[in-house]
This record gives structure tokens, C-alpha cells and sequence, in this order.
């Protein structure tokens, strides 16, 4: 029996949050540890995602756990606080009755205000995600963001609980933050991108009923405020009229239904761009097709700190993007020339890169190398080291 067991936390299922548990299953299906791990999950992992629960079916190597649905509801209620201390506290109950002295918290953020306070009987390692490093300080809101930030950093590293945290992709800031905080805490950890096979005999064009002579351009994920989503419908108000017509936006992901529907119904009425909106998780080997035969990906995210799992699965289908300008996902586009960079998430801008994707040629450069330095084995081993 395996002595050491470590607990492996993220109650989220949207975008990134099943995948990588799917690339630690995986490793740890295919290599071993001698240490067992158990994955505490959203009540619906299973049901969402079989295919991934079902590797936890080999013996003594991994178990997948989930909180109740009333634990999870109970979270939900919270506002940022709460569930940074109600979250807290659920990992601390289960750690308890897995007798776990490790816990690897794959979405870092929800707990960083309780450990201000709070010293677990574990240790803690986790992905931290949007650091403060890349923030603007333009204008009062920013500059007051930026500090509370730079402070909760500061003083988690007071809490000798946390032994690792991970950011991704990014070795600027983690030089930054180890150099200034004086520690070496912080760790570059490569955000993975796997290698999918896609959806066999999938037709983008018949499955959304869309005429050939079209250019998809395609906007996936969470679709919210903080991606982009609602400059990027706009755009197509702003897009040059002779192109309107051979142009699909097709939004895959789940978002706030009353408010997309609505401004999905204004931009169709003035525009002659055809919108779908897929409002569901879709499978890996569908989001693969989708990816393989859009023309190029949309992701206007408005963090400039922030890294994107979708710019990976670009890459690997040597898709460009029309992207950020600014802070880290300018860096990793202009460095291996993955595409378009807009200089400020307006509809305008976004609408300008759209055009200059359809007139002209935009060669994607440098995919391969991308996509090779990043692969799940690399993440799992990092992530897994705990050290």
C-alpha cells in the first residue's frame, strides 16, 4: 500500500480545469508514482467527463473523490471571500479523512485570501493565474488592484504551508516575483498542450449548416466580460462590408445566456456576418475538427497577464491567432509568430485584424517549436514533483 498520499484539488470543470486532470491521469496511467493520489473534483466530473473518470480504474494508483453537491452549492452562494475560507475549508476536511499531508490545488486563486490567516496542517502547492506582475497601472481602479495584489503576494509568502506555485508559461514573472519577494517559490510551468485527434468525418461546414464559400473564425471557451467575447461580436459591425458576407463567427462555450443571445440578435441585424453560438461543453475530438478547419482563432482576452490553453491548440493546428497586444500573450505570439496582435480589445482594432486576415496571407511561423516545448508529459512531471 502506498504510505504517502497527496491530494489533488480543482472544483471547476469549465475549459482548462478537466484537462488538466486528464493530463495527470494520464501520466500517472501510463508511468506510476509511489505516491497515491486522489483527485477531489465538482460532483459532475464523472458524469461530464467519463472518459477521464475512467482512468482512475487501475489499481492503487489513483482515485477521483468528489464534494457533495450541496458542499458545491454552498460554494457557488459565496461571494470571493467566502469561498476563499469555505473553499479552504473543504480541502482541510478531505485532506483530513485521506490522511493527505500534500495538496496540489490546480486553481491556486480561490484560496490565496484564507491563506493569508490560515495555516494548514498540509502542505500546499498550485497554479497561480493572473499575476500582478503584467497588470496596468492606468487609472486609480488598476493602480488599487495592482497593490492589493502585490501585497496578498508578499504576504502569502509569510505561510511556510506553501512550498510551490506554479505560473504558466511565464518566466519573466517568475524571476520577478522570486527577485522580489526574495524566495524561490515560484516555478515556470509549461502550459500544456495536448496532442488530440479530431472528431472522425466531422464537417464544420454541414454540422453548423454553413455555406463552404465562408471564413470561420472561431471563439472558444468561457464566454464572458474577461475573454473578449462581447468586443469580439461587435467587431462585426466594424468589418469592411465586402467581407461580411464570407464570414462566420462561431462561439463555442458556455456564457450568460439572456445577455449573448441579446447582443448576438443586434449584430445580426446589423451586420451581414453569420453568428453561431454552441452553448455547450464539447468533446476534445470536436473542439480538434473545430480548430483543424476554422480559418483563425479569436482570443481578445482583456488580462494582459494572463497565459491561454487555446493559443496552445492553435499552434498545434497551425490556426493563427488574432490576439492581445500587450503583456504575456503578445510576448509568446510576437516570439514565435502565431498570428495578429491588437493593440487594445476594442471592436474596432479586433474588426481591423480581421480584415487584414482575410486580405492578406498570414504565415504562422514558428507552431511546431511552440507546441513541442510544451507537451502533458513536461506539465505532469512539474507538477508532480512538488518541490
Amino acid at each position: 500500500m502506498k504510505e504517502e498520499k497527496v491530494l489533488i484539488v480543482d472544483f471547476m470543470i469549465t475549459g482548462h480545469h478537466s484537462e488538466y486532470i486528464d493530463h495527470l491521469l494520464t501520466y500517472l496511467q501510463q508511468r506510476g508514482d509511489a505516491r497515491q493520489y486522489i483527485f477531489l473534483t465538482h460532483p459532475d466530473f464523472a458524469s461530464t467527463f467519463p472518459a477521464i473518470a475512467n482512468k482512475t480504474a487501475y489499481p492503487d494508483g489513483a482515485k477521483l473523490e468528489t464534494i457533495t453537491l450541496e458542499e458545491w452549492n454552498n460554494f457557488q452562494k459565496k461571494n470571493l471571500l467566502g469561498k476563499s475560507f469555505y473553499g479552504l475549508q473543504l480541502v482541510s476536511k478531505y485532506a483530513e479523512e485521506f490522511n493527505s499531508r500534500r495538496v496540489l490545488l490546480l486553481y491556486f486563486n480561490f484560496f490565496q485570501f484564507a491563506l493569508l490567516f490560515v495555516r494548514p496542517k498540509f502542505t500546499i502547492s498550485g497554479i497561480l493565474f493572473l499575476q500582478f506582475y503584467r497588470m496596468s497601472k492606468k487609472g486609480l481602479k488598476n493602480r488599487l488592484k495592482y497593490h492589493r495584489k502585490y501585497w496578498t503576494t508578499k504576504l502569502l509568502m509569510l505561510n511556510k504551508k506553501i512550498k510551490r506555485i506554479y505560473v504558466l508559461n511565464d518566466e519573466g514573472t517568475v524571476a520577478y516575483l522570486n527577485q522580489t519577494f526574495k524566495v524561490s517559490t515560484f516555478k515556470m510551468l509549461p502550459d500544456p498542450i495536448p496532442q488530440l485527434s479530431p472528431l472522425v468525418d466531422f464537417n464544420v461546414y454541414q454540422h453548423y449548416h454553413i455555406a463552404t464559400n465562408k471564413q470561420i473564425l472561431l471563439h472558444i471557451g468561457a464566454l464572458d466580460e474577461r475573454k473578449g467575447t462581447f468586443e469580439f461580436l461587435r467587431a462585426a459591425a466594424y468589418i469592411s462590408k465586402g467581407i461580411q458576407q464570407n464570414l462566420v463567427f462561431l462561439l463555442v462555450g458556455k456564457g450568460n445566456k439572456e445577455r449573448l443571445s441579446e447582443e448576438i440578435e443586434k449584430v445580426e441585424k446589423l451586420t451581414n456576418v453569420q453568428i453561431i453560438w454552441d452553448n455547450q461543453f464539447i468533446s476534445n475530438e470536436m473542439m480538434k475538427a473545430l480548430f483543424d478547419q476554422c480559418h483563425a482563432v479569436v482570443i481578445p482576452y482583456k488580462n494582459p497577464e494572463a497565459s491561454s490553453g487555446i493559443l496552445g491548440h492553435a499552434a498545434a493546428a497551425n490556426k493563427m491567432v488574432i490576439t492581445t497586444g500587450k503583456g504575456l500573450l503578445k510576448e509568446i505570439v510576437s516570439k514565435y509568430g502565431l498570428g495578429l496582435l491588437i493593440e487594445e480589445v476594442s471592436p474596432e482594432l479586433i474588426a481591423r485584424k480581421i480584415d487584414e486576415s482575410i486580405k492578406g496571407h498570414v504565415e504562422v511561423k514558428r507552431a511546431r517549436e511552440f507546441v513541442l516545448n510544451r507537451t502533458p508529459r513536461v506539465f505532469a512531471e512539474d507538477l508532480l514533483r512538488l518541490s
